[in-house]
């Protein structure tokens, strides 16, 4: 495959996900659970912020904040 085909089927790929995330209903997702989520399907912290429009530093905070939770329950 063209390394400009992939690069834009993942752009749309990426995009799809980010609308699907953002549904507007009972069951929308808190965006700390999007981005647990979204780190459980091994995306990199980068990845994540450009998918839901925040910055690495937010992400990445938030995945800090997931991690000390996750080891209080343990």
């Amino acid at each position: 495959m063209e390394k400009h085909t992939q690069e834009s089927t993942n752009k749309l790929l990426r995009v799809i996900v980010a609308l699907l995330l953002r549904r507007r209903d009972e069951y929308t997702l808190t965006l700390r659970q999007q981005i647990e989520i979204l780190a459980n399907l091994g995306m990199k912290p980068a990845e994540i912020a450009e998918i839901l429009g925040r910055t690495n530093t937010y992400i990445n905070k938030e995945l800090s904040g997931i991690r000390k939770s996750r080891k209080r329950v343990e």
